[in-house]
């Protein structure tokens, strides 16, 4: 079932939908090498989730390549990149096939941390006798200013909404998940043409209550959720990591929660996962210094604390591949949302004639009204809510029901 893998990946590449110009020009650099002629290495860039990645693997499927890949975690030095990719760039692989050297995140380079990494990257480009891809987000990055004149730019867009409908209807086929028009509708146009994230929406509501659908929220940013944990956890710089929660437009304590919940699914070591929870710890201290006296300023140390904070907590590099779960305490506040409505409709209620706040109406005042309906007759009891505090037949009920 694709709801129990980590990652949904296209078919092929005709399976990669909304960006067939792209597709088209990926095919003619693999068509040009096969005919003999060297191409000046492409420069795939595009919004996140919109299949740049999946289309280059599939493109060496599709050729018989090997794929030698390198991520923005492999870019800190010169010896680094040389060191990994010499070989692999004059080369080919066990069988004949040529190496498709890929080139992930191109545009994480950092100057204070990968230290000639763009001069290792041109002698690459001028040198190699192997195909080479590169991918970004924004080729307008400063830091790869050096690539632009060097690389065939290919561009990745959004695609439409419908088109973003279809693919969540195939993927929920084949996963057997029964989600309706509407459900699918909505995902669609929550993710804001990421692919990516409609598809990991898809499968967490597969398992989770419909309300969760509320918390997913509308999409318009550089880092899905995701995307953002994989940063913070694979990460071994600072400057990683804490971009992609600047990037990410998820609230402060959404991604708390989400980093919570899945520590234990990225580190294995005990001492790791203890200093990955103490530095997340002091992360919701500072957000709930900001929450109360409305100074914002505190949320810089909480962003530091929760993604550099967790990311340098580790001694040893993950290699677990668990999927990523849900927040269950997501999930709890799904679960209780009918009833939490209630109680807050009955606080209004009831604050018309009682002048008190409605933290402290809920706190003290429900649970004694409570007490008092299951303990008086109930035709009586009931006339006199409806009459005094304009309570509904329903809201008398969960007074009813409540646990007191």
């Amino acid at each position: 079932m694709i709801r129990d893998m980590l990652f949904y990946e296209p078919e092929n590449l005709d399976s990669i939908k909304g960006n067939e110009n792209a597709i088209a020009e990926l095919r003619r650099f693999a068509l040009s090498y096969k005919m003999g002629r060297r191409e000046k290495p492409l420069l795939v860039y595009g919004p996140t989730g919109t299949g740049k990645s999946s289309a280059i693997r599939l493109l060496a499927r599709e050729n018989g390549w090997n794929v030698v890949e390198l991520t923005a975690s492999d870019y800190r030095d010169k010896s680094a990149i040389s060191g990994t990719l010499a070989a692999a760039s004059q080369s080919r692989g066990l069988f004949g096939g040529r190496n498709l050297i890929m080139l992930d995140e191109i545009d994480e380079l950092s100057p204070r941390f990968d230290k000639g990494a763009s001069t290792a990257i041109s002698e690459l480009i001028s040198s190699s006798k192997n195909p080479i891809i590169m991918i970004a987000n924004d080729m307008w990055d400063q830091k790869i200013t050096f690539l632009r004149g060097a690389t065939t730019p290919v561009e990745f867009k959004k695609p439409k909404q419908f088109v973003v409908e279809e693919i969540l209807a195939s993927v929920a086929s084949e996963a057997g998940i029964k989600a309706n028009k509407d459900v699918i509708t909505a995902i669609a146009r929550r993710s804001n043409g990421d692919v990516r994230s409609a598809i990991g929406d898809l499968l967490i509501l597969g398992d989770a209550p419909d309300e969760a659908l509320d918390y997913i929220g509308l999409r318009d940013r550089k880092g899905y959720i995701f995307e953002t944990l994989d940063r913070i956890f694979l990460s071994n710089t600072i400057a990683a990591p804490l971009r992609a929660i600047t990037n990410a437009e998820d609230a402060g304590d959404m991604l708390i929660k989400w980093i919570d919940q899945n520590i234990p699914k990225r580190y294995s070591y005990i001492s790791d996962i203890a200093t990955a929870y103490e530095n997340l710890a002091e992360a919701s201290i500072y957000y709930t210094r900001a929450i109360r006296a409305q100074y914002y300023t505190y949320w810089r140390y909480m962003n530091v604390m929760m993604s550099s904070g967790v990311a340098l907590s580790k001694n040893v590099y993950p290699r677990v591949t668990a999927r990523y779960e849900f927040p269950k305490a997501i999930k709890e506040l799904s679960a209780t949302k009918g009833e939490r409505s209630i109680s807050n409709e009955i606080a209004k209620r009831l604050q018309r004639q009682i002048h008190e706040s409605l933290s402290k109406i809920k706190e003290h005042y429900i649970p004694l009204i409570a007490a008092m309906v299951k303990n008086s007759e109930e035709e009586e009891i009931s006339d006199f809510l409806e009459s005094k505090y304009g309570l509904e037949q329903k809201q008398i009920d969960f007074l009813k029901a409540m646990k007191v």
